[in-house]
């Protein structure tokens, strides 16, 4: 039954009356996004605005308008300084569509999970209204659609090449990145007069060359729109040039958008420990706007309420991630002091019920990994192919931080769990016994998430990932730990069907061993090209960073079947993945997946 949640908390105003109430003739800076107002840090809209609030700004939020009308984005004045807008927590076109181009039943940062709540392109739709409503406010763009849409990049609903989303939308600024820094300086200069077309220096940001606003001397130009969209293997040159540069200390990148001209610059600098430290100790009230309340809420909110974020960034360097590109590869973690502080407060809370689910990051035995070389690094991944001579992978920290949060969680009569669910990396994990047997007796529910992703070694070679050889030595250490402790525990692998370079018959391998198993993986991810990353370069091109050509999936007839040769025990899967097995003469395969009733004959 789906809990309802009663405010008693202060959220950042979102109405013409919350605003009234506060004595606001109006805000500073209204922040518009395409998700429900949850104020969580989960939610990115919500630990700007927090932030924002702490330097002393009005900051108020309009989530989810009515985009058919201007009226909404009046509703709670001018801005005085800037709208900030953001699709959401997650690409809109990933939020709306499944990767087969299939519409989505439910969204799970709306209320009640209806869709329509939001526009098919967001920044776009948002920006031409918030023009319309006060054509002199300054619109900056930020979030992770923005982030990654910051270049000409692949859009997988419309199967071609778009210019930058900050051209597009016609906006004046984007930020891209986790933007905490990036955003703070944008709006005390703002604040102190300075015009937004004169900020053209703050990292992390990127401009249109156009009111004056000139290209740096020092600018590396990028293939522009007409080209890449001429030759397709110029995407794969792009992306190598630009990832070559983006790192602090990079050069800015310039590219024609056909027409115009984007100059991005260098990524800020990552955030600090202590001031990530410092967003977490904000006034969340880790519960959705209460009006929510009528329509049950925001389903988003439910897996991530009483989480704890240890860390940020992910080395991991993974072709088809986004996380690299938006939140970097450098890791920043809090100290255990901050995060007990955190578990604390999630003891408190009124609607906490006894269980941390979650004590993590992108990848939860990441933290304090941190390198000194990080920034002038240009290797995608730390751990591939080889581990980096310079790579930190020591687990005392995070054994430390566990056998804390361990004793923590025992102290007065009543037990708190706290779990691990954000996923591990096994290749990292195998390099310490310890940590595994730590993780297996205290922070495992039933189930871990790991991501060995597929079989083959070309594949994963294509994909950044380990062999599958490591998955099985983590396996083995499992549950061997699992026995250890008396505990009946699971691994929960992950899998992708259709990266770039898998044929129907590398599919195929993976069901073999599926199958011979017993294995029926219920979490199989179908390729999707997101943008700005290094399989979506793959995916565009047909080539891999060597410029050799790969094989691509792209007809929805074989995504459809690689997908069901993974999950080759769903009745509705067998229409396809009977015929194939018969017409590749693997009979041997069809009486052991169960589909033959009687013998079949060649």
């Amino acid at each position: 039954m789906t809990k309802i949640f009663n405010n008693s908390f202060k959220f950042l105003p979102s109405s013409s009356d919350e605003i009234k109430s506060l004595g606001w003739s109006h805000p500073d800076i209204v922040l518009i996004t395409g998700d429900a107002y949850v104020d969580h840090p989960s939610f990115g809209v919500s630990v700007i605005g927090r932030l924002l609030e702490k330097l002393g700004y009005r900051v108020a939020i309009l989530a989810q308008p009515d985009w058919k009308s201007v009226d909404p984005f009046r509703s709670l004045g001018k801005p005085r300084l800037f709208w900030g807008i953001t699709s959401g927590c997650i690409d809109s076109r990933l939020n709306d569509y499944a990767s087969m181009g299939g519409k989505r039943k439910q969204d799970v940062y709306s209320p009640g999970g209806a869709t329509g709540m939001r526009p098919a392109r967001p920044l776009l739709v948002y920006s031409a209204r918030a023009r319309e409503a006060y054509p002199d406010v300054p619109i900056i763009l930020g979030g992770l659609e923005a982030s990654l849409r910051r270049l000409v990049h692949y859009d997988y609903i419309e199967d071609k090449l778009k210019r930058s989303v900050l051209v597009d939308a016609k906006a004046d600024l984007l930020i891209y990145g986790m933007a905490e820094y990036s955003i703070a300086q944008v709006a005390k200069r703002l604040n102190d007069g300075q015009s937004i077309t004169d900020i053209t220096d703050v990292p992390g940001t990127v401009y249109v060359a156009n009111k004056g606003r000139a290209v740096p001397d020092n600018a590396v130009q990028l293939p522009s729109l007409t080209e890449q969209q001429e030759n397709a293997s110029i995407f794969m040159d792009s992306y190598k040039k630009y990832e070559a540069q983006s790192r602090v200390g990079g050069s800015p990148i310039v590219q024609d958008n056909d027409p115009g001209k984007i100059v991005v610059l260098p990524p800020a600098e990552p955030i600090s420990g202590e001031a990530l430290e410092d967003l977490y100790d904000l006034p969340f009230s880790r519960l959705w706007h209460p009006d929510y309340n009528k329509q049950g809420g925001v389903p988003a909110l439910t897996p991530v309420q009483f989480s704890i974020t240890t860390h940020r960034g992910c080395f991991g360097g993974c072709s088809f991630c986004s996380i690299g590109c938006h939140q970097g590869k450098q890791i920043t973690s809090r100290s255990i002091d901050s995060l007990l502080n955190e578990a604390e407060k999630i003891k408190s809370h009124k609607l906490f019920r006894g269980t941390i689910e979650d004590l993590g990051g992108p990848s939860a035995n990441m933290y304090r990994m941190e390198c000194a070389n990080a920034q002038t690094c240009l290797r995608a991944s730390c751990i591939f192919p080889n581990v980096c001579k310079h790579a930190k992978l020591d687990h005392k920290p995070i054994i430390e931080m566990m056998e804390a949060f361990v004793r923590w969680s025992r102290e007065g009569s009543k037990r708190i769990n706290v779990f691990v669910a954000s996923g591990i990396r096994h290749d990292i994990a195998i390099k310490s016994p310890e940590y595994i047997d730590l993780l297996v007796k205290y922070f495992v529910g039933g189930h871990l998430k790991v991501a060995p992703e597929h079989y083959c070694p070309h594949v994963l070679d294509l994909m950044g990932k380990p062999h599958f050889d490591l998955f099985e030595q983590f396996e083995e250490r499992f549950y061997k730990a699992a026995k250890k402790a008396g505990k009946k525990v699971y691994l929960v692998p992950y899998f992708i069907s259709s990266h770039p370079g898998c044929r129907d018959k590398d599919a195929l391998k993976l069901t073999e061993y599926l199958v011979s198993r017993s294995w029926k993986p219920r979490q199989v991810q179908d390729f999707v090209p997101v943008p700005q990353t290094l399989s979506t370069a793959m995916y565009v091109s047909s080539l891999n960073t060597s410029k050799k050509s790969i094989y691509v999936t792209k007809s929805r007839k074989e995504k459809r079947l690689q997908e069901a040769l993974l999950q080759y025990y769903q009745p509705w899967n067998r229409k396809l993945v009977d015929p194939y097995l018969r017409n590749n003469k693997r009979i041997d395969l069809l009486k052991k997946i169960g589909f033959l009733s009687k013998p079949h004959r060649d």
